[in-house]
């Protein structure tokens, strides 16, 4: 019985140990990247919301008066306009991207299937 109970002693503070090592193993290292300008976007955009919803807290206690709220809101707006003018700028962008990969593969094919030729062509006469 005290064999038992010190087994459970001892692997109480290891499985506390291990647990993050174990659990840092099975994630994908790129999954998070945080220098992705999608990451960035997601950061500014919770950043103003986070500003609009202080701003209206503020204002609602009293603690703002009323011109400072409208600048602050006024900032956060903006701020807000310019991520998903941003956002929208990067959507275009990788579609622009993905349609010249495409044009591009498209290209590579007929090249390809143009070179490697037909039965007339190999037939060489």
């Amino acid at each position: 019985m005290e064999i038992i109970l010190a087994l459970l002693l001892a692997l109480i503070p290891a499985a506390a140990i291990l647990y993050p090592l174990l659990r840092g193993l099975g994630r994908d290292e790129f999954a998070g990247d945080e220098s992705s300008q999608t990451a960035e976007f997601a950061r500014r955009w919770e950043a103003a919301l986070d500003g609009l919803r202080n701003a209206e807290l503020e204002s609602a206690l009293g603690n703002l008066d009323e011109e400072d709220y409208r600048w602050l809101r006024r900032q956060y707006m903006v701020e807000a306009a310019l991520v998903l003018k941003g956002m929208e700028l990067e959507s275009a962008q990788e579609r622009e991207f993905m349609e010249q990969v495409e044009h591009e593969v498209r290209r590579v094919r007929e090249r390809a299937l143009g070179r490697s030729g037909g039965p007339s062509e190999t037939s060489g006469g």
